[in-house]
Parts: structure tokens; C-alpha cells; sequence
């Protein structure tokens, strides 16, 4: 017996015991739908809900090497954008900073919203990074013995993520107004490679997009879908004739952001979390530029700019990021390579160009109407025919294959060393329905994972969402590039758009659930890892395209075909059914009997500040005893930030007029501050002596920050307080007098390492 063997048949009796029973409420159906809805005026509301768990909480992405988080180095956020069309026809779509969308956080969150969305057009989303929290998902798999280090499903963390997300979308529908919208399809290379190529080649058609000549490209990085979808919002003057300046966009792309590695042990929202904050800078620059060529009473103060980009991932279950390091630095640079490529759409059409002076709405491709249409449908996945009327159908139950413990190519994972070793991943000689899979660990797989029936998610939502000329799946799992092709063949096979332009349609992965993989039958023969984390066999991608047809087919008014498979709801409804979680653990800190930070008085200082050598611009390292990680809960506006050492004012990234360009802006960010809302800090709890607890935080200031600091003069590094307490405030300085430098052993611990050296 291998010594995971040993490890399963030891743990996962007690582990497995916890799993609880329960019921997921319904809903009632939305509003009766029918086919053909005639274009409307668009109004869109737009909000930004702050995720971001206090440190304590694992990691959720790399499996058993998911680690516990000591802090984040960027925030996480969802992105809310509430399409309104009519009174009674309201649709969010939810992008958040998270692996995954849990079935039990997108009904937590409907049941707190149905007043304003019906589940059915609630439509959440999740950027896949690998470094946010674990916990919130209900099926015992993704919160057991594999899924961290530091395993357990805990309702809290539910509550905190839909609770959160919730309030933002009231906040998004309260802000509803009018806007101006297009799409913008264009490509993106060099980006991405395919990470299974062996598997990707096994499909009959090969590669699906030809890359330009000119591009000097690996076979890996050509096995791609270069794809990259722009939904651009304007917003619009009362009278709907003029444009303002951008409410905001989506950006669709296929990658995973995986960019930093399995060792990472702070939350953040990795590359896609980079792309957003640098296009809403870019966005408030535009902003700025249009007003300061037409003075016009609609011109928002610059401070209270606050245009969302939100970045939705599509077909990327074999894409992996161009990357070689593995750091938060070189997220940042991924990040910000498909920023410039999506504000090339923008900035250098001539079209729109011509349109900023004059600010019509009948140019540059914005229409102020739009055709916004959804539909849904929920099944059983166990034993569902793929067709209807037709014999063949989906596995009766989940299961994993050897290849999913060994990891992806780009992520290994440490259970490849102690599966033992096999000729291959394929089994030649089985013969039922998930053939030529090899099961992970054989027999001893139930003990790992717990029984197929229960253990597994069952109860798949398919949403299909139309915007103009544009449709999207809502796929609850992660497609790969050829099964996401499918999908969108499928569905374009079965839409128009009314005016004769041409009809787009692109999946939108990481949809309302999660059901790991989905591959082509080919693919699926070879067995690599994303074949063997295809759940429910061979025919999972067919199946999943005809759901999405059928959708398709009744925005044109046809009824949905036949029986589609056991647990099929009504169109539109959401259905009450039976699940389980993992064993139940408190994970996500809570404030109990800590106490408030006022009590702690004095004992929260600074207690230590310095500069990490070898640093351009300058690393400032700042550390101070404060209170446990639940009393000082991040808030939704900045912890730590930087301001005036005299007048503890907070320091603007744009404090002198034209501080420094950016690389592909003609102005420095007008409405943001210098704070841990951005990309400039890493923040960590160490330890607690008494009832202090040490954290530190390191600042490291971007070209753009550090012309802002030399114009601003002296300066402190503070940490906000709660409960009315003071901030604590760092020693002052400035870019002409810095903190010494760090000390060896003052390194080793402000880069998260060893023990500080004590003032």
C-alpha cells in the first residue's frame, strides 16, 4: 500500500463523518419568457463588493498544497454589472476574485437579493484565482482531505461572501443609469500556451486559430484561443444623445490566472485582479482627458470616479499564463500585458477618437438600446441522456482519474510522488462508461474523496445570457479550448441577430457551480489531467453543448426538446435539491470575545520600519501590534495607506498633475489613493503575544506612487483602526530621507520569513 493509501484509510473515516445532510432551497420561477425581444434602452448599475477574509482561512486551487493565508497582497472583489432593460427584466452578472462559484454561495446570495433578481438571472462568475478562500463549497469533495492543508466546510464563510456580495448588488441597482454599449472582438497572442498539448492534438480539427505570420511562436503557444471579447459601457447625458465617459467594461479572455505558485500564502486576485485595477485607471484617465476638453456640468469630480472592469474567463481549462517566476510581481506583468492589448480597442480607434470630442452616441459602433435576454434550466448530471430521446448518456457517477492527482503541467501536485507509478494514465482494458480513465487510487479512491454519489456536485445550472449581437454560456465548470468551441458552434447554429450582423457566442467558464473539467471526447481518450478531472465521462462536452442549443433555440420561441434527463427543472427555475457538505470547521475568524481595539490601547505602535535593499523604487517595510485578524476585519475602503506626515491626509497616486505617465496612458490615475485597495501592499499576521497580535506590511511603490511621494514630501505608512480606535501611524519620511536599510534577519521577516528584530 502507498503511503497516500496509508494516509486515506487513517484520516478519512473521522474527516468523512462530519458530512451533513441538507436540502438547497428553490425558487420560484421568474416571469414568464418568450422568444425575439425587440432591442431597449440599456440602463446598467455598477458596484464593487470587497471579499477579502481576514487572514486564517486556506487557499483554494492547488488541492492538498493549498496553504493557510497569513495576509493578501491585493484585495479580492466582485464586480457587479445589473443589466436593466425593463422593470420586470433585471439581470446581474457577478464576476468575482474567487477559484470557483459554490451552488450554496450563488443561492445564499439569491435568497438575499430576489426582490431585485430572480435566481435565474443572478449569474455569478469566477476569475479562477488560485489564491482565494477555501470553505464555501458544498460538496464534500472541494472541502475535504484533498481540497487544502487545512480542510473543512464552514457556513461563516458562506455568509461573509454572500452577505458582502449581496449589499453590493442593492448598491448597483440603486445606481442604475443610462448607457451606451458595444462589443469589441478582436485577439490577443503571446498571452497564453496550451498546457496539454498532446490532448489538444488529439482533436480532429486541430487548431482552431491561425496565428498572425509575423509572430514567432512555441507549438504550445499557438494550440491557444486567442480570443478576447470587450463589452464597453458609456455612460450617457439624460437625454441619451451624449456620451460622458466609461462606466465601465468586460473583458472576456481565456487564461488561466494561475500565475503565482502553490507556496503562496497571502489571498489575492492574481493576474485577471491585476488587469482590472490597471484598465479602471486607465478608465478614470479617459474620464479626465474628455472633461478637461469639454467643461460640462456632467463632468463627475475626479475623486468620485469609479469605472469597473471586470475580467470573466471563457474556454481556459488547457490555457496557462506565459510566465517563468511565480511571483506577485510577475502577476502584475501578465496582468497588465492583456490590460494593454484590451486598451488597445479603445484608445487607438480612430472612430471613437472622433466621438470623444463631440460625444454622439451614433458613432464608433455604441448603440443606447441593446437586446438583453437570459435562460435557464437546471439537471441532474448523473446517468442524463445527452440528447433527448437519445440512448446514449452521461456516467452514472463521478470519478476522478489517475491524472488528476498528479496536477497540471504548470502545477504539479504533491500526490503524483505517492500514486505509485503506471505505463500510463490509461486503462486499455475497462469498458464501462468512464473508459479509458484510470481511477485514481483504485478502490481506495471512495476513501479520499467519499462515495461518487454524495461526495461529488450532481444539480448543474445552465444560463445562457444574450447581449446585442453576443451570446454567452454560463458553464459551471471549466471548459477547454476545443470543448468550449463546441459549445459556442453549437449555440451559434441556433441564434441570429436581427439586424444581419454577425452573431458572436463565447462560454463564460466558472459559472453558478462547479464541476472541475470538461473535455472533448478526444481529449478525454488521452487522459491528461484536465480528461481525468472531466467528471462524468466521454460525453460530458456534447451534453453540455446541447444544453446550452436548447436555450439557445427558446430565445427564438421554440420550446425546450423533450425530456432532458432526471432532476431537469422548469425554464427559468431554480429547484430545491438534497446535497452535502464536507466536515464542518470554524475557518474564517470571528470576533467572538477578542477584544476591541480600543481596549488594547497603547500596545497597538508601531513597532518596527525599514527599507529591503535592492529595491527600485524603494521597499518600505512597516510592522505595529494591533488587534486579532477578526477585530481588525478589512473593510471595504483602505486599512493601510500612506499619507501627509502633517496632516495625516491620504496621499493621491496623481499628487502632482502630470506625475509620471503611465506606459500606455497620457495622464497619472486621477481618482485613486495610495492605499491596499491597489497593488503596493503585502500585509501579514505573525503572531500574537497576550492579546497582541504583530503584523507587518510591505510597500512597495510603483513608478507612478513614487512621483507622487518625492512631490508629497514627508509621508507616514498607516494602519486604520475599527471600533473608534486611532490609526497607528508609522515614523515619518520622505524620498530625500528614507527608513535605514532592513537589517539581514529584518528581511528574512518582512518577506514573510523568521522573526522581526524588536524596537
Amino acid at each position: 500500500m502507498s503511503r497516500l493509501a496509508v494516509l486515506v484509510v487513517a484520516l478519512a473515516a473521522g474527516s468523512f463523518a462530519a458530512c451533513a445532510g441538507h436540502r438547497m432551497p428553490g425558487s420560484a420561477p421568474p416571469l414568464p419568457v418568450t422568444g425575439g425581444r425587440p432591442p431597449t434602452l440599456l440602463e446598467v448599475g455598477t458596484a464593487r463588493a470587497d471579499i477579502t477574509p481576514p487572514p486564517g482561512p486556506s487557499t483554494f486551487g492547488h488541492g492538498p498544497d493549498a496553504l493557510v493565508a497569513q495576509g493578501y497582497w491585493s484585495r479580492l472583489y466582485c464586480r457587479i454589472f445589473l443589466f436593466v432593460t425593463a422593470p420586470e427584466h433585471r439581470v446581474a452578472l457577478v464576476a468575482c476574485d474567487l477559484h470557483s462559484i459554490s451552488t450554496i454561495l450563488h443561492r445564499s446570495v439569491a435568497e438575499r437579493v430576489r426582490a431585485i433578481v430572480p435566481t435565474s438571472r443572478l449569474l455569478m462568475t469566477a476569475t479562477h484565482t488560485h489564491a482565494g478562500p477555501a470553505h464555501y463549497f458544498d460538496s464534500p469533495v472541494y472541502s475535504g482531505l484533498a481540497s487544502t492543508r487545512r480542510p473543512g466546510f464552514d457556513p461563516a464563510m458562506v455568509d461573509f461572501l454572500a452577505e458582502r456580495i449581496a449589499r453590493a448588488i442593492e448598491r448597483a441597482f440603486a445606481a442604475r443609469s443610462p448607457v451606451a454599449s458595444r462589443w469589441v472582438h478582436t485577439s490577443a497572442w503571446q498571452l497564453t500556451r496550451n498546457r496539454s498539448l498532446e490532448a489538444s492534438r488529439a482533436n480532429a480539427n486541430g487548431e482552431l486559430w491561425q496565428p498572425p505570420a509575423s509572430l514567432v511562436l512555441s507549438e504550445e503557444e499557438k494550440a491557444i484561443d486567442p480570443s478576447l471579447h470587450v463589452l464597453q459601457l458609456e455612460a450617457l447625458d439624460p437625454t441619451r444623445k451624449r456620451m460622458l465617459g466609461p462606466a465601465g467594461w468586460l473583458v472576456f479572455f481565456a487564461m488561466h490566472p494561475t500565475v503565482v505558485g502553490s507556496r503562496n500564502r497571502l489571498f489575492g486576485a492574481d493576474a485577471f485582479g491585476a488587469t482590472s485595477r490597471l484598465l479602471e485607471a486607465e478608465l478614470r484617465r479617459a474620464w479626465a482627458n474628455r472633461c478637461a476638453q469639454r467643461s460640462e456640468p456632467e463632468c463627475a469630480r475626479l475623486e468620485d470616479l469609479d469605472p469597473l472592469v471586470a475580467v470573466l474567463n471563457t474556454n481556459e481549462g488547457d490555457a496557462a499564463p506565459v510566465r517563468s517566476s511565480g511571483t506577485t510581481t510577475e502577476a502584475v506583468r501578465v496582468g497588465r500585458a492583456l490590460a494593454e492589448r484590451a486598451w488597445a480597442t479603445y484608445a487607438e480607434d480612430l472612430a471613437l477618437l472622433r466621438v470623444w470630442s463631440s460625444g454622439s452616441v451614433d458613432h464608433a459602433g455604441f448603440r443606447n438600446d441593446a437586446v438583453v435576454e437570459s435562460r435557464y434550466l437546471e439537471a441532474d448530471l448523473p446517468d442524463a441522456p445527452i440528447r433527448p430521446g437519445g440512448s446514449e448518456r452521461l456516467c452514472a457517477g463521478a470519478e476522478l482519474g489517475t491524472a488528476s492527482g498528479h496536477g497540471a503541467s504548470d502545477h504539479p501536485v504533491s500526490f503524483d510522488s505517492l500514486l505509485g507509478t503506471t505505463d500510463s494514465d490509461v486503462d486499455p482494458d475497462r469498458r464501462d462508461c468512464q473508459a479509458p480513465k484510470r481511477k485514481m487510487l483504485g478502490i481506495l479512491q471512495r476513501l479520499l474523496v467519499g462515495d461518487a454519489r454524495t461526495s461529488f456536485p450532481t444539480h448543474a445550472p445552465f444560463a445562457l445570457l444574450r447581449v446585442d449581437d453576443t451570446w454567452l454560456s454560463l458553464v459551471p465548470g471549466e471548459p477547454t479550448i476545443h470543448a468550449g468551441a463546441v459549445i459556442n458552434a453549437r449555440v451559434r447554429s441556433a441564434v441570429t441577430a436581427e439586424d444581419g450582423r454577425p452573431a458572436h457566442a463565447l462560454v463564460v467558464g466558472l459559472a453558478n457551480a462547479y464541476f472541475q473539467y470538461l473535455t472533448t471526447r478526444e481529449e478525454y481518450g488521452v487522459q491528461a489531467y484536465e480528461g481525468a478531472s472531466t467528471l462524468y465521462g466521454p460525453s460530458s462536452a456534447d451534453y453540455f453543448a446541447e444544453r446550452f442549443f436548447q436555450l439557445a433555440r427558446s430565445m427564438n420561441g421554440f420550446p425546450i426538446d423533450g425530456e432532458l434527463g432526471p432532476g431537469q427543472s422548469r425554464l427559468g427555475e431554480a429547484v430545491a435539491f438534497s446535497y452535502q457538505t464536507g466536515p464542518v470547521r470554524a475557518r474564517l475568524p470571528v470576533q467572538g470575545d477578542a477584544p476591541s481595539l480600543l481596549s488594547l490601547g497603547a500596545s497597538r505602535r508601531q513597532r518596527g520600519l525599514c527599507r529591503l535593499p535592492q529595491r527600485a523604487p524603494p521597499g518600505i517595510c512597516f510592522w505595529w501590534s494591533d488587534g486579532a485578524p477578526a477585530r481588525v476585519a478589512i473593510p471595504d475602503g483602505p486599512w493601510l495607506s500612506m499619507t501627509l506626515a502633517d496632516s495625516n491626509e491620504p496621499v493621491r497616486a496623481c499628487q502632482a498633475q502630470r506625475a509620471l505617465s503611465s506606459p500606455w496612458g497620457a495622464l497619472c490615475d486621477p481618482g485613486a489613493l495610495i492605499d491596499d485597495r491597489g497593488l503596493a501592499f503585502e500585509t501579514r499576521v505573525r503572531g500574537r503575544t497576550a492579546d497582541e497580535w504583530l503584523w507587518s506590511t510591505v510597500f512597495q511603490a510603483s513608478p507612478e506612487h513614487w512621483a507622487s511621494i518625492v512631490h508629497a514630501g514627508p509621508v507616514r505608512l498607516a494602519a486604520a483602526g475599527t471600533d473608534g480606535a486611532a490609526p497607528v501611524r508609522s515614523e515619518a519620511f520622505s524620498s530625500a530621507e528614507l527608513p535605514s536599510l532592513c537589517s539581514a534577519e529584518a528581511v528574512r521577516f518582512c518577506l514573510g520569513e523568521g522573526e522581526p528584530d524588536h524596537r
